[in-house]
């Protein structure tokens, strides 16, 4: 595979190049850096020596691809190429492409497995796609693609076979699903097309599909001709029935079901003074309006201090507002679903966008400070985003307005002002920024109304996340409503009264009643045991990530804890955690927990989580290197730490459980539970309380479904990993787009590798569980209590939802179920018959 080297004289731009490369080709071509040079007060520049050690680092016989930004960059890659043996320097191609945009073209090219010359042509074409959409001349120099005005007519030769798919996308065919087809189909020995608009590109060449303007709705034919074609033609197949790799609809219980509108409302007010907008967040609300208006503080005016010191500023500022977006993923992780979380990673993204960090660059550069800079900059590219045509575009400028507001805020020093309330209130805005629903206290703001906005934008997924009754989209409704005026607002039908009649106030209270009293039903429900309609109990559990998250697994009704990672406290530091660190972590969670049962997992990492404290090494596969319980065995001494605390800590707290991961032999298990014992006859004969605890180990290799019943005999439980057991008995890596279509828990395979397991379990006398995301399916609750599950384990959010699903089942129908699924050929038939 052709691998790639950056040339840059910014470090700062190089990286963030570099992620995009990555990004873009999943990790799979190796990529290195020469940036910069050593010297602190003029940083800016390039270095020989560098760029010769980034070409060996990444050397293959298949070639480098070198790209470079400017001036010095090529002077410094032409004497390198000079310091390096000759016969290597032959496989170096330095390009004259975009940095950018070459690079992504490159990568993408790279991971299909293209020629240096092919990759270097991809490369080169990169600005084609930009040039034509903007419907600018281009004359760039081409090699593997191709002009816009060069693009061969449509052919209807026998020998070619054609598959036409309706694309439902959103977005369309945009860069994700663009490399995802070049990923899909480039090894196959065939000429591969696309065809769309009536125009017919390389389906090897991801500018080319950017050139075709796949819009959601549109017809796009793959046609295939050669050795290979039926071969491709199925892989393209496979990659549009999943969307290429893309969701089209919502799939997060609190938003399906809420309608996804596209088009601004019409607000229309009727003869009983009602408001007609968006209904963004369902429920009831009855409470007087306050107004909310955020502002983006103001630049100072200020003396210039120089492009190094103003930089500095900005550096800071970003880096600090990167750490908050952090922390506001990982809170609001723990209050709603990840979706919600990864509205802050993109405002991460948004920040670290190279194109708007080398934008801020220049500015600063033309002697403006960095105020100044940043405020013009996040007006100028947020307008952007409401002048397009698109209202899903739109919304997302009130993101960009947000990160900008949060950076500013730092950069001034005025930084968040809280929101501070003495009643409970409905507010009433014209917008809301992502940062500012968050921090919204559902106590105080029984109700939002908005002026802008869709049931799409990220306030409204955050309210419902909240559980805020909010419309949207009502305009004029801040000079249309004064402070303090009563107000009720209709979140699921968009509907919203100003001083309403005490008929219609009265009516509102009973709604308000029915809608708080089905709500607290379910919480209370939620609590309850899970027993099918004929009394089996089944043992609904969470998987928690840190101390913090056993207080949600409890509120949302787990009856226990099937997996605590115990990851969180090995990772982010240099060195190992204490034993007594982790010995008091331990019995916190598990003292959390009461008398229910916590089962933590020991280290489970690898060549694809690497801790700096461990000798990992570099490993082509880490997904089938030393990583989980062996490496724990190649680091003893820091496996011992975590073994004498949970000993000590199973003494303190009776429901503690052990739990070995990646257990492929009886070998590993025994060398595990002999380093146990001796951990727990030192710690007796030091005279420290130590108990040893029931011993259980993770189902996730095809291995260990093989060696169940051995297994079986020597443990106390079994926990079937659903998601690595997936990716290993279908040999298809998660993270990989063109065998994504294989990674699914509800594969014949894996069914019939769980209920193996099971049956194995059984047969010794001893539980069996899951612990992966399969657990928090309720569409497969029924089929995993007919195969004989015992418990589940899963994200706490999922616990009502799968406990409803438990209560509607019974046995013996599941049983038959279970056969029926388990009789099935392939994933289609699976999905039907569930």
């Amino acid at each position: 595979m052709v691998s790639i080297v950056i040339v840059s004289h910014s470090p700062d731009l190089a990286k963030g190049v570099h992620a995009l490369a990555s990004q873009m080709s999943q990790g799979k071509v190796k990529i290195a850096v020469a940036a910069g040079v050593d010297d602190p007060d003029n940083p800016i520049g390039t270095d020989a020596i560098a760029v010769m050690m980034a070409i060996e680092e990444v050397y293959t016989p298949q070639g480098v691809l070198v790209l470079v930004d400017m001036g010095s960059a090529i002077l410094s890659t032409d004497t390198a190429l000079e310091l390096i043996d000759s016969e290597q320097a032959a496989n170096v191609h330095v390009c004259a492409a975009p940095l950018i945009e070459g690079c992504m073209s490159a990568c993408v090219a790279a991971a299909a497995g293209m020629s240096l010359e092919e990759v270097s042509g991809e490369a080169h074409n990169a600005l084609v796609a930009k040039y034509t959409l903007l419907e600018q001349n281009a004359h760039l120099p081409g090699k593997a693609g191709l002009q816009n005005d060069e693009l061969p007519a449509l052919s209807t030769a026998e020998e070619e076979m054609a598959f036409e798919w309706q694309v439902k996308n959103p977005h369309g065919i945009h860069a994700r699903p663009a490399s995802a087809i070049v990923g899909a189909v480039s090894s196959y020995d065939a000429q591969i097309w696309l065809e769309c608009h009536g125009k017919r590109v390389s389906a090897r060449s991801i500018n080319s599909i950017a050139l075709l303007g796949v819009e959601q709705g549109d017809s796009l034919t793959c046609v295939a001709s050669g050795n290979e074609a039926q071969q491709a033609l199925q892989a393209f197949s496979s990659l549009a029935q999943n969307h290429f790799n893309e969701s089209i609809e919502k799939t997060d219980h609190q938003t399906a079901v809420l309608p996804v509108q596209t088009r601004k409302a019409q607000v229309s007010r009727h003869q009983d003074g009602r408001l007609n907008a968006i209904g963004a967040s369902e429920g009831i609300a009855i409470a007087p309006v306050w107004h909310y208006k955020a502002t983006m503080p103001k630049a100072r005016e200020r003396d210039y201090l120089g492009y190094g010191r103003e930089w500095a500023l900005f550096s800071e500022a970003s880096g600090a507002a990167l750490q908050t977006l952090a922390e506001l993923a990982e809170q609001t992780a723990q209050k709603g679903s990840q979706s919600e979380s990864d509205i802050f990673t993109a405002h991460s993204q948004i920040l670290t966008d190279p194109e708007l960090v080398d934008t801020i660059r220049q500015r600063l550069k033309e002697a403006v400070n960095v105020e100044i800079a940043w405020s013009q900059l996040i007006e100028k590219t947020a307008q952007a985003y409401k002048d397009s045509s698109s209202d899903y575009m739109q919304a997302r400028a009130n993101d960009v307005y947000d990160v900008g507001c949060r950076v500013m805020g730092l950069l001034t020093g005025e930084g968040e002002q809280p929101i501070e309330l003495t009643e409970p209130v409905i507010l009433v805005a014209t917008d809301l920024s992502p940062s500012d629903t968050a921090r919204l206290d559902p106590a105080m703001v029984k109700g939002i109304i908005l002026e802008q906005g869709g049931s799409t934008s990220h306030s409204a997924i955050l309210a419902r996340s909240l559980g805020i009754p909010a419309v949207v989209g009502l305009s004029g409704i801040t000079t249309q409503s004064q402070e303090g005026q009563t107000a009720v607002v209709r979140g699921s039908s968009g509907e919203v009264w100003l001083t309403p009649t005490a008929q219609r106030l009265e009516k509102a209270r009973r709604e308000q009643d029915e809608f708080d009293s089905q709500g607290e039903q379910a919480r209370m429900k939620a609590m309850e045991k899970a027993c099918t309609l004929d009394g089996r109990a089944v043992e609904i559990n969470a998987n928690l990530s840190s101390l913090e998250d056993a207080g949600q697994a409890l509120a949302l009704g787990a009856e226990g804890v099937g997996l605590v990672r115990s990851e969180f406290l090995f990772m982010d530091s240099e060195q190992p955690p204490s034993e007594q660190s982790q010995f008091e972590t331990y019995c916190q969670i598990a003292q959390a927990l009461g008398d229910k049962p916590v089962i933590i997992r020991t280290l489970d990492i690898g060549g694809d989580k690497p801790l700096t404290y461990l000798q990992q090494g570099e490993e082509e596969n880490p997904f089938l290197g030393c990583r989980g319980l062996r490496l724990c065995l190649q680091n003893v001494d820091v496996f011992r730490l975590q073994l004498n605390a949970l000993l000590r800590a199973r003494a303190k707290c009776s429901n503690l459980q052990v739990m070995f991961p990646m257990v492929a032999t009886m070998e590993e298990l025994n060398q595990a539970k002999y380093l146990l014992n001796s951990c727990y006859e030192a710690l007796q004969h030091s005279g420290i309380p130590a108990v040893m605890p029931k011993i259980g180990i993770m189902i996730e290799v095809p291995a260990a479904v093989a060696n169940a019943r051995q297994l079986a005999e020597e443990v106390s439980f079994f926990s079937i990993g659903t998601n690595d057991l997936t990716q290993y008995v279908m040999a298809a890596d998660r993270g990989n787009d063109r065998v994504s279509y294989l990674v699914s828990a509800a594969q014949p395979a894996v069914l019939r590798m769980i209920e193996q397991t099971a049956q194995a379990a059984h047969e010794a006398g001893i539980s069996v569980g899951i612990c992966g995301e399969m657990a928090g399916d309720p569409k497969l609750t029924e089929v995993l209590l007919g195969m004989g599950v015992n418990e589940l384990s899963m994200s706490p959010i999922r616990i009502a939802a799968v406990k409803q699903a438990v209560r509607a089942t019974e046995s013996k129908s599941a049983r038959m179920q279970a056969q029926e699924v388990l009789g099935a050929s392939t994933l289609k038939q699976v999905m039907a018959l569930l």
